[in-house]
């Protein structure tokens, strides 16, 4: 499904391009140019996506307790952005994007394994004192989000079709996955019980 979605993407801006250029029939070029206009609105779509991804991740920086739903939203974002930046990356690289996939959650497993995490297990409430690792994903996937943007509909830069973006995308969405999966079903349930209120520092880390 993903495939066959890509290769859509790939042909239809092929197509579009060449029709415009060749100066094929109107009916032609205003197909083509309703197609470049939905890729613009999908590149310019993922960006405000991608900041929502860093936005939703504040409460590591806060250092405040928040629920096991919110903690769930940003990687779930970011697959998703990721998996558009994919789907309309002008290269093709499958096993590029397999080996950071791969990587990305071995990265994320381990990183996931160093959280220093507190869990109020009547409020089912979550807290890490201030990490960087994630925010600093999160800050990276928005950065490329930006870079598809810029370069694919202001400067109209050629792509070297080398999938490099898509895969430093799909990196970055399988760290925060696999990060998320360690300390929500691995470190939570293992951690110290502390009292805390959803959206407060409860100022104080305790750790086995």
């Amino acid at each position: 499904m993903h495939s066959s979605q890509g290769s859509f993407v790939a042909a239809a801006l092929w197509a579009t391009e060449s029709t415009i250029r060749r100066g094929g029939s109107s009916r032609n070029i205003r197909y083509a140019v309703r197609i470049m206009d939905a890729l613009f609105f999908i590149h310019l779509a993922i960006v405000p996506l991608a900041a929502f991804v860093l936005w939703s991740m504040r409460h590591e920086f806060n250092e405040n307790a928040v629920t096991r739903l919110q903690w769930a939203v940003p990687p779930l974002f970011a697959v998703v952005v990721a998996a558009v930046l994919l789907i309309v990356s002008p290269g093709k690289r499958f096993e590029l994007w397999a080996l950071a996939i791969v990587a990305g959650l071995v990265l994320g497993a381990v990183m996931g394994m160093t959280l220093k995490l507190n869990q109020d297990f009547a409020f089912k409430l979550m807290r890490v004192p201030r990490t960087w690792d994630g925010l600093a994903a999160a800050a990276l996937l928005l950065l490329l989000a930006l870079a598809r943007f810029v370069s694919s509909e202001l400067i109209e830069r050629r792509s070297g079709k080398f999938g490099v973006l898509g895969a430093a995308a799909a990196f970055l969405a399988a760290y925060l996955v696999a990060r998320y999966v360690i300390a929500r079903f691995y470190k939570a349930p293992r951690a110290i019980h502390l009292d805390m209120h959803r959206g407060r520092n409860p100022g104080r880390t305790l750790i086995n």
